[in-house]
This record gives C-alpha cells, structure tokens and sequence, in this order.
C-alpha cells in the first residue's frame, strides 16, 4: 500500500476529528478508502454525522464496540486528531484519496477485463476508464466571492454581437445568443427534413467565425460530409457529385478549387468511424481542446440513434437517458456546446397540424430532460407538395433553459445543401 496515500487518508480523517464542520462538504464515500480500518472509521463518521452527533475519540470508542481494536484502538484514534496542526489542507488530501480510490479501481477493472476478455468488455472498460481519467471536482467548486467577482467581471466585457457560437441564421442568432458553451442542443426532425444540411451549415458559419469544430458522423462517410460542405461554400448543385467529370463545368471546378482552399483553412475535423461510444467522442474532444486551448469550440453529432450504447439496459429509453446523460456531462466538463441530431417519431404523421412537438422525440423524457436546447425543423412543402414556398423551413425551439422560445424562419436551399436568412421584403412604395 502507497504510504503517501495512508498518510493522506489518515491526515482527512484527523481533520475531521479536529473540525467536524469538515464534514458538511466532504465528498468522500467509505470505499474510497484504501484500509478496512479506514474504512470503519470513516462508515462511524457518516453515520454520526447523519444524527447529529459530535464525532470525537469517545464517542466513536462507543460507536466501534468490539471493532474498536481492529482499527488500531483508542490511541490510534487519539493520535490521529493529535497530528493535526491545520485544516487549511483538507481539500488538497481529500482529493488524493478520491484519486487514488480511482487508480485502484482502474487497476481492478483491467484485471477483470484481462481474467474474462470480451468485445463488450473493452467498450465498458474503455468508457468507465475514460470516467475514472476525469480529474475529481474536489475543490474545483468556486467561493460566492468569486463567483461574484466573475458576474461583477461580465458586466465590463464586451462579447460582440453574440457570446456564444453562430449558427449563421442571425434571427436564431439573436434568440439564443449563440450556442452557449455546456449546453446540449437537440436537433430533431421528420426523415428529409434537412437536419443534416442545418447541422452542417452550423458547422461552416462556426469554421467561418475562426471556431473550431468536430463533426463526429456517424451515419455518413467525410468525404460525403466534405462534399455538402463544398457544395454550400461554393454554392454549387451537390447533385452534381454523382458525376462531376459530366455535370460540372468549368466555372464550377474553379468554384471548388476556390472553396477547397478556404476550407483548408479551417480548424474542423470530421469524425467518421462509426460506432462512437461516449468514451471515444469524450477522447477526441480533449485532444481537441488540448489542440487548440485558447479558442472556441463546437462540437456536432450525427446522429443519436448511432451512438454505441456500452453496458447493458432494460430498455431503450434508458439506454438512451444514459447517452444523453453522458454527453451533457461532457458538455459541462468540456465547457463546449454539443450539438446532436435526433429523429422523431411517426407520432407526428398522425396529426393535422404536423408541426412537431416535444412528445414527438424518440425516447423523449430523457432527452427533453438533459437537453439545454430543443431546436426542430419543419417544412410545409414536404407534406404540401403544391406549396409555392418549397424553399421555407421554420426552425421551432420548443425548449430553451436560458432563454424564449420561438419559431424562427430560414431558407433552405436543397440543392446547395445550404440554408440561409430570409430576406427581408421591401415595402412597395407608397403614390
């Protein structure tokens, strides 16, 4: 056993013997402990704590009964509130027993995996390793003072036009203040919809604005995702793909020549492997940001249904509760905007008025419950082929923690892969 890790172990538990308040905050648990004696002091600790009752040698001589020698006895009790000079350093031992908790039970899940090798098996390994990698939050929680001093701090920055990240629809733009770092936005719609196309286009205004972004596509490979993007940029038919030696001309490849060097100068990295686990679009983040640690980031993904569920569920909703559970962790830890595509049910078919409603998300307690953001997409023309406006979408945001909801319109251009702001209408003039 690391003797640093006992004496860090023994410095919390005389900490608190000195200064039960310590225990208000403490995020320890019993097992986090290393020893069975440490264990059964700390287990006395909690218990006492619960009721009320000051924790001191005595009291916990009573408490421990016949367990009292197997923890050293009276004096090892004794000694530990002796050797405490301070308190000021609780968090820091805290916080090396938390980690060392965690490098013990890495080491457990290794040899568990190594005894009883399987393919599940390295997913959950890999996912519960990518947990227990995660520096403990002990401490990290700020003082009122500072948290105060950040909110005096805001009121003298200025942060443009918007704070967070652009979508490039300036009327969506002004509604949510961009896309908020730490938020979850859910991006649902009915098949063909374009939420590809919008997520896509999120993706070109935030590269365009010097943000970085990570597209993980799940569903598509990149150099399809590559060519939408293209196509947007240049604003050339993407149908042309299918055959560009004979559908493009010779203006459209000096288009694409043109479009190809600026998006090279983009920092976005496309993710296409498929089955994405948490632990993996986790991984790729954090070489992301230790990439470019000083910028903004945007992180997108396509779609939900694709992302690989480790361990095992009852049900899908739970499964999928996990997910989305998961990934506004990362958001929150991360400190980035997740942006994630979802389908709808065909619950919305079933309806006059088909515009889609939060009921209408696939598994939707979970996902309505983590999502900070719930933006969805409808476009009359798909179900009324003769309406003149086959170019319309709404963009309905049906949940927004920080801000209003509301139905923003926007132009999508098909072909293009592209959308756009509506253009205003000029007032006639007036004789």
């Amino acid at each position: 056993m690391d003797n640093a890790v006992i004496q860090a172990e023994q410095a919390v538990l005389g900490a608190i013997l000195y200064d039960n308040a310590l225990m208000d905050a403490c995020a320890l648990l019993p097992e986090h402990f290393s020893t069975v004696a440490h264990r059964q002091i700390f287990t006395r600790f909690k218990a006492l704590h619960q009721k009320q009752i000051p924790i001191d040698p005595v009291v916990l001589s009573q408490q421990l009964g016949d367990q009292l020698q197997q923890v050293g006895g009276t004096d090892y009790l004794m000694d530990l509130i002796n050797s405490v000079v301070t308190t000021a350093n609780f968090s820091f031992y805290e916080r090396m027993v938390l980690d060392a908790s965690k490098l013990r039970e890495a080491k457990d899940k290794a040899n568990q995996f190594i005894a009883d090798p399987t393919s599940d098996g390295i997913a959950e390994l890999a996912s519960r390793l990518d947990e227990l990698s995660n520096p403990s939050d002990i401490g990290d929680e700020m003082t009122d003072q500072e948290s105060l001093m950040k909110i005096y701090d805001s009121l003298f920055k200025d942060r443009g036009e918007i704070s967070g990240v652009t979508t490039g629809i300036h009327n969506l733009d002004k509604m949510t203040d961009g896309l908020q770092d730490e938020d979850l936005i859910v991006v649902a719609g009915r098949p063909s919809m374009g939420k590809t196309a919008f997520v896509l286009n999120i993706a070109k205004a935030a590269a365009e604005s010097n943000t970085v972004v990570d597209v993980f596509s799940l569903e598509m490979p990149k150099i399809s995702i590559q060519q939408r993007l293209l196509s947007a940029l240049s604003q050339i038919d993407a149908g042309k793909w299918r055959n560009p030696k004979r559908y493009m001309n010779a203006d459209d490849i000096e288009r694409l020549i043109t479009a190809m060097g600026i998006y090279s100068t983009w920092h976005l990295s496309i993710h296409d492997r498929p089955q994405q686990t948490l632990a993996s679009i986790s991984q790729a983040m954090k070489q992301s940001l230790k990439t470019y640690p000083d910028q903004k980031h945007v992180v997108i993904i396509d779609y939900l249904s694709f992302i690989k569920v480790t361990g095992r569920y009852e049900r899908r909703d739970l499964a999928v509760g996990a997910i989305t559970s998961g990934l506004k962790q990362i958001a929150r830890s991360d400190h980035v905007p997740i942006v994630l595509v979802a389908q709808l049910s065909r619950a919305v078919e079933n309806r006059q008025d088909k515009r889609p409603m939060l009921s209408d998300l696939r598994e939707s307690g979970n996902i309505e419950q983590d999502a900070d953001l719930i933006l969805f997409l409808y476009r009359q023309s798909y179900y009324d082929k003769t309406s003149r406006d086959h170019d319309h979408v709404e963009l309905i945001i049906t949940k927004h923690r920080n801000g209003p909801v509301g139905t923003v319109q926007a132009t999508f251009i098909k072909e293009q892969a592209t959308f756009l702001n509506v253009k205003k209408k000029k007032k006639e003039a007036v004789h």
